[in-house]
């Protein structure tokens, strides 16, 4: 390992004297890491200011495991590779109980440069047919069960939909995992546990080690208000199902995404509203999906038909982004210490300092997952339950770094930002 790279170790880890954690947040991210680190072991609390999980991010009723291929072999397509992968494995207990549905998802071409990197990607993965499949039209007709007009598509035959919400509380009743309802606004460490205080200042809960899994709210904090996340609205809306629609077989995805007919409509989405904070309904955003769908294949406009804007629901929440499109999952650093440490890459970004990074006693992190909460999720658990159980890494280390959280400092200095 090149000295340069030693940031993400921890020169004086914390000791762990019981095997108590408190994962703060009951969305997909919170759930999916409490789960893995029940699995080894662990006692874990869930707080969360909702008396059940999946409320807020996670709360819309089909969510899709989202399929992201690259023609290139960047960071970004590796580990959205091994997320795809990952999650496919793991949703298969729900998806045979009837949560939701492995339909498969067809992904459209939107221009003539992804028909390009299509032909490029059906040619890289012609061998893996259970992961990925480049058809022409006949085949995404027959596959789609409705009349689709593009001309080549990628199948994604092990993915589907779930409902997050359902998943969720899935995790935690099947996992026992106790879930305690609390609007924590400040948390503090002493006495080598954390302490966490409601908006009133009174203290909820004490805990030797705590995971941060609540989106854009780490950003109250003071230990994690330097992570550069974005608090991102998206709205998505549901349209009645027909006589032609209903016949729509898998997800279809393009500008815009399409669900199968749930309880008599179909998913369509999603927006993404910078500056709009609100999580009422707007008829411009239904007005918005639909016109993305439309704009994906005019065989899923024809399939819906004309539509109401004005009478459509659907649902409005904020996802956490980042710069980097990529999660954040991992140890929080020391910022100040780190910062110290590692000044001397403002001077010079190759710089090799043997110094490993300064990181708080047993505070990790889990967001940032953007509109791929359900793809994500669940690789993003387990490698922050195998970096706490001190299991073997499940990551290349390259994708590892990418992910952790003490990247964005280490970028900062580099460019002279901090």
């Amino acid at each position: 390992m090149a000295k340069s790279t030693v940031w993400h170790l921890d020169k004086s880890p914390a000791l762990r004297s019981t095997r108590e954690i408190a994962v703060l947040g009951a969305g997909i991210a919170g759930c999916t890491s409490a789960v893995a680190l029940a699995k080894r072991g662990f006692n874990v609390t869930l707080i969360d200011r909702h008396p059940i999980a999946g409320c807020e991010a996670s709360g819309n009723s089909q969510g899709i495991v989202y399929p992201k291929l690259s023609a290139r072999d960047d960071l970004l397509p590796r580990i959205n590779l091994a997320a795809m992968q990952f999650s496919s494995r793991y949703y298969q207990p729900f998806w045979a109980q009837g949560l939701g549905q492995q339909c498969g998802v067809i992904v459209v071409p939107e221009d003539d440069k992804m028909r390009q990197d299509f032909e490029i990607i059906g040619q890289r993965f012609k061998d893996q047919p259970d992961l990925v499949q480049l058809y022409d039209n006949r085949e995404l007709r027959r596959l789609s069960g409705i009349n689709l007009q593009a001309q080549i598509g990628l199948y994604f035959p092990k993915l589907g939909w779930l409902s997050p919400t359902d998943i969720c509380q899935q995790l935690v009743a099947q996992h026992r995992i106790p879930l305690l309802q609390a609007d924590i606004q400040r948390v503090a460490h002493s006495d080598n546990r954390w302490h966490l205080f409601d908006a009133d200042g009174q203290p909820c809960i004490t805990s030797e080690t705590l995971v941060i899994a609540n989106a854009f709210d780490c950003k109250q904090f003071q230990q994690t208000e330097f992570l550069p996340v974005t608090q991102l609205r998206g709205q998505i809306s549901h349209i009645p199902s027909n006589g032609t629609s209903s016949a729509l077989k898998t997800v279809i995805c393009g500008e815009g995404y399409i669900t199968p007919q749930y309880n008599g409509q179909h998913s369509i989405g999603a927006t993404y509203n910078k500056g709009v904070f609100t999580t009422a309904l707007r008829p411009e955003d239904h007005q918005t999906n639909l016109e993305q769908i439309c704009a994906t294949d005019s065989g899923i406009a024809s399939a819906i038909g004309s539509q109401n804007v004005t009478a459509m629901t659907g649902r409005a929440n904020y996802r956490c982004t980042t710069k980097d499109y990529l999660p954040i999952v991992g140890a929080v650093a020391n910022l100040t210490q780190l910062v110290e440490d590692y000044s001397a890459l403002r001077r010079d970004a190759k710089s090799s300092i043997a110094t490993a990074g300064s990181y708080l006693p047993n505070l990790y992190i889990n967001c940032g997952m953007g509109s791929r909460g359900l793809s994500y999720a669940p690789l993003s658990a387990e490698i922050l339950a195998t970096e706490l159980a001190g299991d073997t890494p499940i990551l290349d280390e390259d994708l590892r770094l990418a992910l952790h959280p003490t990247r964005f400092i280490i970028r900062d200095l580099k460019k002279k930002r901090l």
